[in-house]
Protein backbone atom coordinates (compact mmCIF):
# COMPACT_ATOMS: atom_id res chain seq x y z
CA UNK A 1 0.00 0.00 0.00
CA UNK A 2 1.70 3.82 -1.38
CA UNK A 3 2.30 6.28 1.43
CA UNK A 4 -0.13 9.08 1.48
CA UNK A 5 1.67 12.37 0.87
CA UNK A 6 0.22 15.32 1.28
CA UNK A 7 1.11 18.68 -1.14
CA UNK A 8 3.47 20.04 2.12
CA UNK A 9 5.44 17.04 1.88
CA UNK A 10 6.01 17.37 -1.61
CA UNK A 11 7.02 20.83 -1.81
CA UNK A 12 9.52 20.27 1.41
CA UNK A 13 10.90 17.01 -0.58
CA UNK A 14 11.23 19.28 -3.69
CA UNK A 15 13.38 21.76 -1.56
CA UNK A 16 15.39 19.58 0.18
CA UNK A 17 16.74 18.18 -3.16
CA UNK A 18 17.07 21.82 -4.34
CA UNK A 19 18.82 22.48 -1.15
CA UNK A 20 21.06 19.34 -1.56
CA UNK A 21 22.06 20.32 -5.65
CA UNK A 22 22.79 23.89 -4.08
CA UNK A 23 25.42 22.39 -1.69
CA UNK A 24 27.18 20.41 -4.50
CA UNK A 25 26.56 23.17 -6.61
CA UNK A 26 28.36 25.30 -3.77
CA UNK A 27 30.88 22.54 -3.46
CA UNK A 28 32.18 22.42 -7.16
CA UNK A 29 32.39 26.14 -7.07
CA UNK A 30 34.33 26.01 -3.90
CA UNK A 31 36.84 23.59 -5.08
CA UNK A 32 38.77 25.76 -7.27
CA UNK A 33 38.25 28.62 -5.13
CA UNK A 34 40.63 26.16 -2.24
CA UNK A 35 42.96 25.26 -4.45
CA UNK A 36 43.78 28.53 -5.86
CA UNK A 37 44.44 29.45 -2.26
CA UNK A 38 46.56 26.34 -0.92
CA UNK A 39 48.50 27.13 -4.18
CA UNK A 40 48.40 30.64 -2.85
CA UNK A 41 49.65 29.91 0.50
CA UNK A 42 52.04 27.57 -0.66
CA UNK A 43 53.39 30.91 -2.79
CA UNK A 44 53.19 33.05 -0.47
CA UNK A 45 55.19 30.54 2.11
CA UNK A 46 57.74 29.84 -0.02
CA UNK A 47 58.07 33.83 -0.61
CA UNK A 48 57.78 34.57 3.04
CA UNK A 49 59.25 31.83 4.78
CA UNK A 50 63.07 31.67 5.91
CA UNK A 51 64.96 29.24 3.48
CA UNK A 52 65.94 25.85 5.84
CA UNK A 53 69.04 25.18 2.78
CA UNK A 54 72.18 24.57 4.64
CA UNK A 55 75.22 26.17 2.37
CA UNK A 56 77.78 23.57 1.29
CA UNK A 57 80.82 24.36 3.44
CA UNK A 58 83.00 22.41 1.83
CA UNK A 59 82.56 24.80 -1.01
CA UNK A 60 82.54 27.62 0.95
CA UNK A 61 86.08 26.96 2.32
CA UNK A 62 87.02 25.48 -0.70
CA UNK A 63 87.95 22.21 0.12
CA UNK A 64 86.61 20.51 -3.02
CA UNK A 65 86.55 16.41 -3.78
CA UNK A 66 89.50 17.54 -5.95
CA UNK A 67 91.93 19.30 -2.78
CA UNK A 68 95.70 18.17 -2.37
CA UNK A 69 95.13 15.35 0.64
CA UNK A 70 98.79 17.01 1.71
CA UNK A 71 97.05 20.51 2.12
CA UNK A 72 93.11 19.69 3.41
CA UNK A 73 92.76 22.74 5.50
CA UNK A 74 91.31 25.84 4.66
CA UNK A 75 92.82 29.02 5.90
CA UNK A 76 90.96 31.64 7.00
CA UNK A 77 92.89 35.14 7.85
CA UNK A 78 90.48 37.87 8.90
CA UNK A 79 87.74 36.38 7.59
CA UNK A 80 89.06 36.11 4.15
CA UNK A 81 89.02 32.13 3.08
CA UNK A 82 92.26 32.00 0.90
CA UNK A 83 92.79 29.91 -2.02
CA UNK A 84 95.85 28.18 -0.22
CA UNK A 85 95.40 25.43 2.46
CA UNK A 86 97.52 24.87 5.93
CA UNK A 87 99.59 21.18 5.86
CA UNK A 88 98.87 19.26 9.02
CA UNK A 89 101.39 16.93 10.67
CA UNK A 90 99.66 15.32 13.45
CA UNK A 91 98.05 18.50 15.60
CA UNK A 92 100.82 20.91 14.10
CA UNK A 93 100.05 23.88 11.50
CA UNK A 94 101.95 24.50 8.48
CA UNK A 95 101.09 27.51 6.24
CA UNK A 96 103.03 28.05 2.66
CA UNK A 97 105.58 30.86 2.44
CA UNK A 98 103.48 32.18 0.12
CA UNK A 99 100.38 32.86 2.74
CA UNK A 100 103.17 33.64 5.37
CA UNK A 101 104.55 36.52 3.46
CA UNK A 102 101.22 37.56 1.57
CA UNK A 103 99.58 37.40 5.24
CA UNK A 104 100.79 37.68 8.24
CA UNK A 105 104.44 38.61 7.59
CA UNK A 106 106.33 39.74 4.79
CA UNK A 107 109.72 39.74 6.88
CA UNK A 108 110.02 35.96 6.34
CA UNK A 109 112.15 34.99 3.62
CA UNK A 110 112.95 31.50 2.01
CA UNK A 111 115.80 30.94 0.18
CA UNK A 112 114.36 28.29 -2.76
CA UNK A 113 118.54 28.08 -4.17
CA UNK A 114 119.79 26.58 -0.62
CA UNK A 115 116.28 25.80 1.45
CA UNK A 116 116.54 28.06 4.13
CA UNK A 117 114.05 30.36 5.71
CA UNK A 118 115.09 33.37 7.20
CA UNK A 119 113.85 36.04 9.54
CA UNK A 120 115.81 39.32 9.92
CA UNK A 121 115.32 41.15 13.26
CA UNK A 122 115.99 44.36 15.19
CA UNK A 123 119.51 42.61 15.97
CA UNK A 124 119.95 39.61 14.36
CA UNK A 125 119.37 36.76 11.65
CA UNK A 126 117.04 33.61 12.43
CA UNK A 127 117.14 30.82 10.19
CA UNK A 128 115.75 27.07 10.28
CA UNK A 129 116.40 24.45 7.43
CA UNK A 130 114.27 22.03 6.27
CA UNK A 131 112.90 18.77 8.30
CA UNK A 132 114.25 19.67 11.52
CA UNK A 133 113.40 21.45 15.04
CA UNK A 134 117.14 22.64 14.94
CA UNK A 135 117.48 26.34 14.29
CA UNK A 136 119.94 29.63 14.92
CA UNK A 137 119.66 32.57 15.71
CA UNK A 138 122.68 34.68 14.66
CA UNK A 139 125.44 32.12 15.79
CA UNK A 140 123.22 30.37 18.59
CA UNK A 141 122.17 27.04 18.19
CA UNK A 142 118.11 26.17 19.42
CA UNK A 143 115.62 23.55 19.39
CA UNK A 144 111.87 23.96 18.48
CA UNK A 145 109.42 21.66 19.57
CA UNK A 146 108.47 20.29 16.81
CA UNK A 147 110.26 20.48 13.09
CA UNK A 148 109.61 24.36 11.50
CA UNK A 149 110.13 23.83 8.18
CA UNK A 150 108.54 21.12 5.82
CA UNK A 151 108.63 20.74 1.95
CA UNK A 152 105.43 18.87 0.07
CA UNK A 153 105.27 18.75 -3.63
CA UNK A 154 108.43 21.55 -3.75
CA UNK A 155 106.23 24.06 -1.72
CA UNK A 156 107.99 25.10 1.62
CA UNK A 157 104.99 25.10 4.28
CA UNK A 158 106.24 26.81 7.52
CA UNK A 159 105.22 25.93 11.62
CA UNK A 160 101.94 28.29 12.30
CA UNK A 161 103.71 28.24 16.07
CA UNK A 162 107.02 29.63 14.99
CA UNK A 163 105.27 32.22 12.73
CA UNK A 164 103.30 32.94 15.81
CA UNK A 165 106.66 33.58 18.30
CA UNK A 166 107.79 36.60 15.54
CA UNK A 167 104.56 37.82 14.76
CA UNK A 168 101.18 39.40 16.31
CA UNK A 169 98.24 37.04 15.93
CA UNK A 170 96.17 34.41 17.21
CA UNK A 171 94.74 31.36 15.60
CA UNK A 172 91.93 28.15 16.30
CA UNK A 173 91.76 25.07 14.46
CA UNK A 174 88.34 23.87 13.72
CA UNK A 175 87.03 20.50 12.36
CA UNK A 176 83.97 19.87 9.81
CA UNK A 177 85.10 21.62 7.89
CA UNK A 178 88.73 21.24 8.74
CA UNK A 179 89.87 25.15 9.33
CA UNK A 180 92.25 27.49 10.67
CA UNK A 181 90.72 30.77 11.93
CA UNK A 182 93.93 33.38 12.02
CA UNK A 183 93.43 36.91 13.24
CA UNK A 184 95.68 39.43 13.40
CA UNK A 185 93.51 42.49 13.99
CA UNK A 186 94.51 44.88 16.68
CA UNK A 187 93.22 47.86 17.88
CA UNK A 188 89.02 48.71 18.30
CA UNK A 189 86.56 46.39 16.75
CA UNK A 190 83.05 46.55 16.71
CA UNK A 191 81.13 43.30 18.67
CA UNK A 192 77.80 42.40 19.02
CA UNK A 193 76.04 39.39 20.89
CA UNK A 194 72.99 37.14 19.29
CA UNK A 195 69.94 35.55 20.47
CA UNK A 196 69.46 31.62 20.29
CA UNK A 197 69.49 30.10 17.32
CA UNK A 198 70.38 32.90 15.01
CA UNK A 199 70.87 32.08 11.48
CA UNK A 200 74.16 33.29 9.77
CA UNK A 201 73.51 33.60 5.79
CA UNK A 202 75.45 33.95 2.91
CA UNK A 203 73.52 37.03 2.10
CA UNK A 204 71.75 39.04 3.65
CA UNK A 205 68.02 37.98 3.47
CA UNK A 206 65.81 34.87 4.49
CA UNK A 207 66.06 33.65 1.67
CA UNK A 208 69.82 32.96 1.21
CA UNK A 209 71.35 29.72 2.51
CA UNK A 210 72.80 28.73 6.21
CA UNK A 211 76.44 29.53 7.65
CA UNK A 212 75.57 28.24 10.78
CA UNK A 213 73.15 28.70 13.52
CA UNK A 214 74.51 30.20 16.39
CA UNK A 215 74.44 29.44 20.26
CA UNK A 216 73.07 31.83 22.64
CA UNK A 217 74.65 35.10 23.18
CA UNK A 218 77.62 34.25 21.00
CA UNK A 219 80.20 37.34 20.23
CA UNK A 220 80.34 38.30 16.15
CA UNK A 221 82.20 40.78 14.94
CA UNK A 222 80.55 43.32 12.99
CA UNK A 223 82.21 43.96 9.72
CA UNK A 224 79.78 46.29 8.22
CA UNK A 225 76.47 47.74 9.43
CA UNK A 226 73.42 47.62 6.62
CA UNK A 227 69.79 48.69 7.15
CA UNK A 228 67.96 45.23 7.97
CA UNK A 229 71.08 43.16 8.14
CA UNK A 230 74.41 43.07 9.36
CA UNK A 231 78.12 41.56 8.33
CA UNK A 232 79.83 39.70 10.67
CA UNK A 233 82.56 37.47 11.55
CA UNK A 234 81.78 34.65 13.48
CA UNK A 235 85.00 33.14 16.40
CA UNK A 236 85.15 30.31 13.78
CA UNK A 237 85.63 31.71 10.78
CA UNK A 238 82.49 32.34 9.00
CA UNK A 239 81.62 35.63 7.14
CA UNK A 240 78.21 36.07 6.54
CA UNK A 241 74.83 38.05 7.50
CA UNK A 242 72.39 38.40 10.38
CA UNK A 243 69.31 40.07 10.66
CA UNK A 244 69.70 43.05 12.87
CA UNK A 245 66.88 41.81 15.60
CA UNK A 246 68.92 39.04 16.81
CA UNK A 247 71.55 41.49 17.62
CA UNK A 248 72.45 43.25 20.84
CA UNK A 249 73.55 46.65 20.56
CA UNK A 250 76.62 47.04 19.30
CA UNK A 251 79.82 47.75 21.73
CA UNK A 252 83.41 49.09 20.99
CA UNK A 253 86.61 46.23 22.48
CA UNK A 254 90.13 47.01 21.94
CA UNK A 255 92.01 43.45 20.77
CA UNK A 256 95.64 43.95 22.35
CA UNK A 257 97.65 40.39 22.44
CA UNK A 258 100.55 41.95 24.33
CA UNK A 259 103.09 41.44 21.52
CA UNK A 260 105.88 43.82 21.00
CA UNK A 261 106.46 45.11 17.72
CA UNK A 262 110.45 44.74 16.94
CA UNK A 263 111.52 48.34 16.97
CA UNK A 264 114.32 49.18 14.67
CA UNK A 265 117.09 51.70 15.59
CA UNK A 266 118.26 53.86 13.16
CA UNK A 267 121.56 56.25 13.21
CA UNK A 268 120.46 59.24 13.13
CA UNK A 269 122.61 62.49 12.40
CA UNK A 270 122.06 65.52 14.47
CA UNK A 271 122.15 67.80 11.09
CA UNK A 272 120.62 67.64 8.08
CA UNK A 273 122.30 65.99 5.50
CA UNK A 274 123.81 67.91 2.23
CA UNK A 275 125.35 64.94 0.49
CA UNK A 276 126.72 64.81 -2.88
CA UNK A 277 127.90 62.12 -4.92
CA UNK A 278 131.70 61.99 -6.60
CA UNK A 279 131.16 60.34 -9.80
CA UNK A 280 134.65 57.86 -9.39
CA UNK A 281 135.28 55.31 -12.30
CA UNK A 282 138.93 54.84 -12.33
CA UNK A 283 141.44 55.42 -9.03
CA UNK A 284 143.16 58.31 -9.91
CA UNK A 285 139.58 60.42 -9.25
CA UNK A 286 140.31 60.49 -6.02
CA UNK A 287 142.78 62.87 -6.23
CA UNK A 288 139.81 64.98 -6.76
CA UNK A 289 138.48 65.23 -3.87
CA UNK A 290 140.57 68.54 -2.64
CA UNK A 291 139.00 70.15 -5.48
CA UNK A 292 135.50 69.06 -4.71
CA UNK A 293 135.72 69.84 -1.11
CA UNK A 294 136.86 73.78 -1.18
CA UNK A 295 134.40 74.20 -4.60
CA UNK A 296 130.90 72.02 -2.92
CA UNK A 297 130.74 74.78 -0.01
CA UNK A 298 128.35 73.55 2.98
CA UNK A 299 128.20 69.45 1.98
CA UNK A 300 128.68 67.46 5.23
CA UNK A 301 128.72 63.93 3.29
CA UNK A 302 130.32 62.66 0.46
CA UNK A 303 129.62 59.87 -2.05
CA UNK A 304 132.24 58.32 -4.06
CA UNK A 305 131.04 55.40 -6.23
CA UNK A 306 133.51 53.49 -5.47
CA UNK A 307 132.19 49.54 -5.22
CA UNK A 308 130.17 47.85 -7.99
CA UNK A 309 128.95 44.20 -7.81
CA UNK A 310 130.91 42.27 -10.14
CA UNK A 311 130.84 38.54 -9.81
CA UNK A 312 128.46 35.63 -8.69
CA UNK A 313 130.70 34.84 -5.31
CA UNK A 314 129.57 38.48 -4.25
CA UNK A 315 132.43 40.23 -5.01
CA UNK A 316 132.61 43.82 -6.31
CA UNK A 317 135.11 45.83 -7.68
CA UNK A 318 136.87 48.74 -5.40
CA UNK A 319 138.59 52.38 -6.07
CA UNK A 320 138.35 53.36 -2.49
CA UNK A 321 141.08 55.28 -1.28
CA UNK A 322 141.94 55.96 2.25
CA UNK A 323 144.00 59.05 1.61
CA UNK A 324 140.59 60.07 0.43
CA UNK A 325 138.46 59.30 3.62
CA UNK A 326 141.20 61.66 5.65
CA UNK A 327 140.89 64.46 3.74
CA UNK A 328 137.10 64.61 4.35
CA UNK A 329 137.07 63.71 7.63
CA UNK A 330 139.57 66.61 8.03
CA UNK A 331 137.40 69.08 6.62
CA UNK A 332 134.87 67.82 8.60
CA UNK A 333 132.86 65.57 5.73
CA UNK A 334 131.38 61.97 6.24
CA UNK A 335 132.07 59.56 3.69
CA UNK A 336 129.46 57.12 2.74
CA UNK A 337 130.46 55.62 -0.57
CA UNK A 338 128.08 54.31 -2.83
CA UNK A 339 127.74 50.64 -4.04
CA UNK A 340 125.58 49.47 -7.00
CA UNK A 341 124.55 47.21 -9.62
CA UNK A 342 125.32 49.24 -12.60
CA UNK A 343 126.70 47.66 -15.50
CA UNK A 344 126.23 44.80 -13.42
CA UNK A 345 124.89 41.49 -15.49
CA UNK A 346 121.68 40.88 -14.18
CA UNK A 347 122.12 37.55 -13.95
CA UNK A 348 124.99 37.98 -11.52
CA UNK A 349 123.04 40.18 -9.26
CA UNK A 350 120.20 37.75 -9.10
CA UNK A 351 122.72 35.09 -8.50
CA UNK A 352 124.46 36.58 -5.31
CA UNK A 353 120.78 38.26 -4.09
CA UNK A 354 118.68 34.95 -4.14
CA UNK A 355 121.77 32.82 -2.44
CA UNK A 356 121.88 33.35 0.85
CA UNK A 357 125.79 32.22 1.21
CA UNK A 358 126.59 34.92 -1.45
CA UNK A 359 124.30 37.39 0.15
CA UNK A 360 126.21 36.94 2.98
CA UNK A 361 129.52 37.17 1.31
CA UNK A 362 128.96 40.39 -0.40
CA UNK A 363 127.46 41.46 3.35
CA UNK A 364 130.70 40.55 5.23
CA UNK A 365 132.70 42.37 2.12
CA UNK A 366 130.88 45.74 2.52
CA UNK A 367 131.31 45.65 6.02
CA UNK A 368 134.83 44.74 6.41
CA UNK A 369 135.97 47.62 3.40
CA UNK A 370 133.58 50.12 5.81
CA UNK A 371 135.99 49.07 8.89
CA UNK A 372 139.21 48.82 6.31
CA UNK A 373 138.59 52.29 5.41
CA UNK A 374 137.40 54.35 7.92
CA UNK A 375 133.88 54.94 6.44
CA UNK A 376 130.69 56.68 8.11
CA UNK A 377 128.43 55.49 5.73
CA UNK A 378 127.43 53.10 2.95
CA UNK A 379 125.08 53.77 0.29
CA UNK A 380 122.98 51.33 -1.86
CA UNK A 381 122.40 51.97 -5.75
CA UNK A 382 120.83 49.31 -6.96
CA UNK A 383 118.70 50.01 -9.95
CA UNK A 384 117.95 47.09 -12.32
CA UNK A 385 116.42 44.58 -10.10
CA UNK A 386 114.10 42.03 -11.92
CA UNK A 387 110.78 41.50 -9.78
CA UNK A 388 111.71 38.07 -9.03
CA UNK A 389 114.55 39.58 -7.62
CA UNK A 390 112.57 41.99 -5.15
CA UNK A 391 112.29 40.74 -1.98
CA UNK A 392 115.74 39.02 -1.70
CA UNK A 393 117.06 42.54 -2.18
CA UNK A 394 114.92 43.92 0.82
CA UNK A 395 116.29 40.62 2.56
CA UNK A 396 119.92 42.07 1.59
CA UNK A 397 118.92 45.23 3.34
CA UNK A 398 117.65 43.80 6.20
CA UNK A 399 120.67 41.81 6.89
CA UNK A 400 123.39 44.36 5.95
CA UNK A 401 121.63 47.09 8.30
CA UNK A 402 121.93 44.71 11.34
CA UNK A 403 125.56 44.62 10.08
CA UNK A 404 125.94 47.93 9.61
CA UNK A 405 124.24 49.03 13.21
CA UNK A 406 126.19 46.21 14.99
CA UNK A 407 129.61 48.82 13.60
CA UNK A 408 128.01 52.38 14.22
CA UNK A 409 127.84 52.81 10.24
CA UNK A 410 124.72 54.85 8.44
CA UNK A 411 123.29 52.75 5.66
CA UNK A 412 121.26 54.63 3.54
CA UNK A 413 119.28 53.46 -0.04
CA UNK A 414 118.04 54.87 -3.10
CA UNK A 415 114.86 54.88 -4.43
CA UNK A 416 113.22 56.14 -7.22
CA UNK A 417 109.99 58.11 -7.70
CA UNK A 418 106.94 55.43 -6.55
CA UNK A 419 106.03 53.64 -10.13
CA UNK A 420 104.84 50.31 -11.69
CA UNK A 421 107.60 48.07 -11.52
CA UNK A 422 109.42 50.07 -8.64
CA UNK A 423 106.74 48.28 -5.95
CA UNK A 424 109.86 45.80 -5.60
CA UNK A 425 111.62 48.06 -3.59
CA UNK A 426 109.25 48.30 -0.65
CA UNK A 427 109.79 51.51 0.05
CA UNK A 428 108.04 50.99 3.80
CA UNK A 429 110.45 47.73 4.67
CA UNK A 430 113.29 50.41 3.43
CA UNK A 431 112.20 53.15 5.91
CA UNK A 432 111.73 51.33 8.53
CA UNK A 433 114.99 49.36 8.41
CA UNK A 434 117.22 51.92 6.70
CA UNK A 435 118.81 54.99 8.45
CA UNK A 436 117.91 57.15 5.39
CA UNK A 437 116.50 56.53 2.03
CA UNK A 438 117.56 58.98 -0.82
CA UNK A 439 114.79 59.63 -3.81
CA UNK A 440 116.12 59.87 -7.08
CA UNK A 441 113.77 63.25 -7.39
CA UNK A 442 115.30 63.26 -11.49
CA UNK A 443 114.66 61.10 -14.63
CA UNK A 444 111.25 62.37 -15.25
CA UNK A 445 112.45 62.18 -18.95
CA UNK A 446 115.69 60.47 -19.64
CA UNK A 447 117.50 59.34 -22.43
CA UNK A 448 115.64 57.51 -25.01
CA UNK A 449 112.30 59.16 -23.38
CA UNK A 450 110.06 62.14 -25.09
CA UNK A 451 111.75 65.24 -24.54
CA UNK A 452 110.90 66.79 -20.95
CA UNK A 453 112.04 68.01 -17.83
CA UNK A 454 114.26 66.01 -15.63
CA UNK A 455 113.01 67.31 -12.51
CA UNK A 456 109.70 69.58 -13.20
CA UNK A 457 108.88 70.39 -9.81
CA UNK A 458 105.04 69.43 -9.44
CA UNK A 459 106.74 65.91 -10.46
CA UNK A 460 108.94 66.45 -7.90
CA UNK A 461 106.33 66.87 -4.98
CA UNK A 462 104.12 63.84 -6.48
CA UNK A 463 107.56 62.08 -6.10
CA UNK A 464 107.56 62.98 -2.42
CA UNK A 465 104.51 62.96 -1.40
CA UNK A 466 104.32 59.27 -2.91
CA UNK A 467 107.25 58.35 -1.27
CA UNK A 468 105.90 59.26 1.70
CA UNK A 469 102.50 57.56 1.41
CA UNK A 470 104.48 54.63 1.08
CA UNK A 471 105.79 54.79 4.06
CA UNK A 472 109.60 56.36 4.18
CA UNK A 473 109.09 58.81 7.09
CA UNK A 474 109.83 62.45 5.99
CA UNK A 475 112.67 62.44 8.89
CA UNK A 476 114.92 59.70 7.09
CA UNK A 477 113.53 61.08 3.41
CA UNK A 478 116.46 62.82 1.62
CA UNK A 479 115.41 64.51 -1.55
CA UNK A 480 118.17 63.27 -4.58
CA UNK A 481 118.35 66.75 -7.28
CA UNK A 482 120.13 67.33 -10.66
CA UNK A 483 123.08 68.96 -11.23
CA UNK A 484 122.09 68.39 -14.92
CA UNK A 485 119.57 68.70 -17.26
CA UNK A 486 119.18 67.63 -21.32
CA UNK A 487 119.58 69.59 -24.37
CA UNK A 488 116.86 68.02 -26.80
CA UNK A 489 116.94 67.24 -30.18
CA UNK A 490 113.95 66.84 -32.47
CA UNK A 491 113.89 66.23 -36.22
CA UNK A 492 111.98 65.29 -38.76
CA UNK A 493 112.58 62.93 -41.08
CA UNK A 494 111.13 62.92 -44.91
CA UNK A 495 107.68 61.09 -44.48
CA UNK A 496 106.88 63.37 -41.08
CA UNK A 497 108.01 61.41 -38.32
CA UNK A 498 109.99 63.12 -35.88
CA UNK A 499 113.16 61.58 -33.97
CA UNK A 500 114.15 62.83 -30.46
CA UNK A 501 117.53 62.40 -29.04
CA UNK A 502 119.30 63.86 -26.19
CA UNK A 503 122.29 64.51 -24.25
CA UNK A 504 123.34 65.50 -20.38
CA UNK A 505 124.40 68.94 -19.48
CA UNK A 506 125.81 70.06 -16.54
CA UNK A 507 124.46 73.17 -14.74
CA UNK A 508 128.52 75.11 -15.63
CA UNK A 509 127.50 73.91 -19.39
CA UNK A 510 123.66 75.50 -19.79
CA UNK A 511 124.83 78.73 -19.78
CA UNK A 512 126.74 77.98 -22.58
CA UNK A 513 124.16 76.77 -24.58
CA UNK A 514 121.80 80.18 -24.20
CA UNK A 515 124.46 81.99 -25.01
CA UNK A 516 126.13 80.41 -28.21
CA UNK A 517 122.52 80.56 -29.95
CA UNK A 518 121.37 83.75 -28.53
CA UNK A 519 118.25 82.07 -26.56
CA UNK A 520 116.34 83.94 -23.55
CA UNK A 521 115.18 81.96 -21.02
CA UNK A 522 110.91 81.82 -20.41
CA UNK A 523 109.10 81.03 -17.97
CA UNK A 524 107.79 77.44 -17.82
CA UNK A 525 104.52 77.57 -15.17
CA UNK A 526 104.30 74.21 -15.86
CA UNK A 527 107.33 72.93 -14.29
CA UNK A 528 108.64 75.23 -12.15
CA UNK A 529 111.90 75.79 -14.40
CA UNK A 530 112.82 78.36 -16.92
CA UNK A 531 113.21 76.81 -20.32
CA UNK A 532 114.92 77.70 -23.86
CA UNK A 533 114.01 76.32 -27.36
CA UNK A 534 115.54 77.33 -30.50
CA UNK A 535 116.23 76.21 -34.69
CA UNK A 536 119.74 74.41 -35.47
CA UNK A 537 120.30 73.19 -38.51
CA UNK A 538 117.08 71.54 -39.36
CA UNK A 539 116.30 70.65 -36.13
CA UNK A 540 114.12 71.88 -33.00
CA UNK A 541 116.40 72.16 -29.80
CA UNK A 542 114.82 72.08 -25.94
CA UNK A 543 116.09 72.66 -22.63
CA UNK A 544 114.15 72.68 -18.89
CA UNK A 545 116.96 75.06 -17.34
CA UNK A 546 118.19 73.58 -13.87
CA UNK A 547 119.56 76.91 -12.23
CA UNK A 548 119.29 78.28 -8.78
CA UNK A 549 115.32 79.22 -9.29
CA UNK A 550 114.65 75.58 -9.63
CA UNK A 551 117.08 74.92 -6.84
CA UNK A 552 115.25 77.10 -4.70
CA UNK A 553 112.00 75.22 -5.38
CA UNK A 554 113.38 72.06 -4.74
CA UNK A 555 114.48 72.75 -1.11
CA UNK A 556 110.96 74.60 -0.52
CA UNK A 557 109.92 71.47 -1.02
CA UNK A 558 112.65 70.05 1.54
CA UNK A 559 111.57 72.77 4.04
CA UNK A 560 107.64 71.76 3.59
CA UNK A 561 107.73 68.33 4.55
CA UNK A 562 110.76 68.71 6.69
CA UNK A 563 112.77 66.00 4.93
CA UNK A 564 116.38 65.14 6.18
CA UNK A 565 118.54 66.52 3.64
CA UNK A 566 119.21 67.15 -0.11
CA UNK A 567 121.46 64.83 -2.22
CA UNK A 568 123.14 66.33 -5.64
CA UNK A 569 124.18 63.73 -8.84
CA UNK A 570 127.05 65.24 -9.03
CA UNK A 571 130.24 67.26 -7.54
CA UNK A 572 131.33 69.16 -10.53
CA UNK A 573 128.34 69.74 -12.89
CA UNK A 574 127.41 72.94 -10.36
CA UNK A 575 127.70 76.45 -10.66
CA UNK A 576 128.83 77.94 -7.39
CA UNK A 577 125.25 80.10 -6.27
CA UNK A 578 123.91 76.64 -6.58
CA UNK A 579 125.77 76.14 -3.36
CA UNK A 580 124.54 79.26 -1.94
CA UNK A 581 121.17 78.14 -2.58
CA UNK A 582 121.31 74.67 -0.96
CA UNK A 583 122.82 76.25 1.97
CA UNK A 584 120.43 78.92 3.07
CA UNK A 585 118.06 75.95 3.53
CA UNK A 586 120.62 73.69 5.19
CA UNK A 587 120.80 73.54 8.96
Amino acid sequence: MNEYRTPSDKRRTRRKRKRKDNRALLMKLMIPVVIVAVIAGIFLFRKYAPSEEMADLNEYFGLTESADAVSNTAVVVNGKVLSSRAYMSGSDIYLSIDTVQDELNDRFYWDYNEQLLLYAGTDSVTRASVGTADYYIGNTSRQYKHTIVHVENDIPYISLDFVKDYTDLSYDLYSEPSRVVITTVTGTITTATCASNTRVRVKGGIKSDILKTCEDSEKLTILEELDDWDKVLTEDGYVGYVSKRKLSETTEETVDRGFEDPIYNSIKRDFEINLTWDQILKSSDNYDISTILSSAKGINVISPTWFTLNSESGDFTSFASLDYVNKAHAAGVEVWPLISDIGTDSQVCTKVLTTTSLREHLETQIIAAALEYKLDGINLDFESLSEDVGDSYIQFVRELAILCENNNIVLSADVYKPLGDSVIYNRKELGTVCDYVILFGYDEHYEGSEAGSVSSIPWVTEAVTDSIAEGIPNSKLILGVPFYTRLWEITTDSSGEPSVSSKAIGIMGEEDVITSHGVTPTWDDSTGQNYVEYNSTGSTYQMWIEDATSMEERMNIIDNYSLAGVASWRAGFETSDIWDVINSHIN
